[in-house]
């Protein structure tokens, strides 16, 4: 078996780089987040003695004091953290981080590389890519509505060996298939890099649940705009199954990322599980367009083995073959990546 976790967050306390100035080689302390963008909550925080706070809606942590939560939601994050039984959170550096990260490659003989979605910044995102060829990969992560945006992915993509882009929807106050993002998708088409943008629910219990970007549907205009340029919907559509189903059915360009505990599952009006999943997106667009990830950030967690272990296990149930498999847990990033 081999495994290219194509969404991992380089533990990091911010999701999307916001433009502030990086300092190479800083590599103090970790803040570390409260929950991770797919709403998995690691409010084990709780046991360390000053934590810091949920921005409202980030799905990172602010840096301020911890305040009590609405008890359903400590409730909520309590039950969560039961059922998957992780470890608690440790704060790291970045430079342990690395090693950390290294370490899983080389350990698990499966594991050939991982691709990070964020990892506080654009430029730490290439360092880590240049000092760890062929193990690390990384994708662009900043606002996409910074002045210099388009100036900023040119720059990753061409320069700093980043191999894709990744956005929040949710945290972008400004509808994705508007013109004025077109330059941004101009050089990610140019580059034929492709470009992962989370929709649906966002944070932990109580994170944003409405938001004008929240729906995948709004990138079908994009889409069709620019067939050359691959578009990564994750966490299945996060709770947006029919229109993700639809998208996919109607742009070959848009495929479909399987990372994270998808516990949106429990939250829908009808009965969907994993064996569910995987079976109606093959029939919709084949193995080809599936692409296995895990969403793992924090340690001593690391690599989420039980994400693996229950995707590998339903994809068999579900009649995959051993050729679909391969598809799905590394050929496909690998093609979109040019690995």
């Amino acid at each position: 078996m081999r495994v290219i976790d194509s969404h991992i967050h380089f533990p990091e306390d911010k999701i999307v780089d916001d433009g502030t100035p990086y300092i190479p080689g800083a590599l103090g302390e970790l803040t570390l987040r409260t929950t991770n963008a797919t709403g998995v909550p690691v409010s084990a925080l709780r046991a360390i003695a000053t934590v810091a706070s949920p921005a409202a809606g980030t799905g990172y942590t602010s840096g301020r004091t911890a305040k009590r939560e609405h008890p359903w939601l400590e409730t909520e994050k309590a039950r969560w953290e039961a059922a998957w039984r992780f470890p608690a959170p440790l704060a790291i550096s970045k430079s342990e981080g690395e090693r950390l990260w290294r370490a899983e490659v080389e350990t698990r003989d499966y594991l050939e590389a991982v691709v990070f979605v964020t990892a506080g910044s654009n430029e730490l995102a290439s360092e880590l890519v240049s000092r760890n060829p062929g193990a690390f990969h990384g994708y662009a992560h900043h606002d996409p509505q910074l002045p210099d945006a388009t100036e900023r992915l040119d720059r990753a993509l061409r320069e700093g060996g980043l191999k894709g882009y990744k956005l929040l929807g949710p945290k972008i106050e400004r509808k994705l298939d508007d013109r004025f993002f077109d330059p941004l998708w101009e050089i990610a088409q140019a580059r034929e890099a492709p470009v992962l943008i989370h929709f649906g629910i966002m944070g932990g219990a109580g994170g944003i649940a409405n938001h004008l970007n929240i729906n995948p549907i709004v990138i079908h205009d994009v889409a069709k705009r620019f067939p050359r340029m691959p578009i990564i919907i994750p966490h299945f559509g996060c709770g947006y199954v029919f229109e993700t189903l639809n998208l996919c059915w109607a742009c070959p360009n848009v495929f479909v990322d399987t990372s994270g505990s998808n516990q949106w599952m429990r939250w829908m009006p009808y009965p969907v599980d994993l064996a569910s999943l995987f079976r109606k997106y093959r029939e919709t667009i084949g193995a080809s367009r599936i692409i296995f990830g895990t969403d793992s950030s924090w340690f001593p967690r690391g690599f989420t083995q039980a994400y693996l272990d229950d995707q590998v296990r339903e994809m068999y149930d579900t009649g995959y073959s051993e050729d679909e498999v391969d598809a799905v847990l590394y050929r496909n990033i690998a093609g979109l990546l040019k690995l």
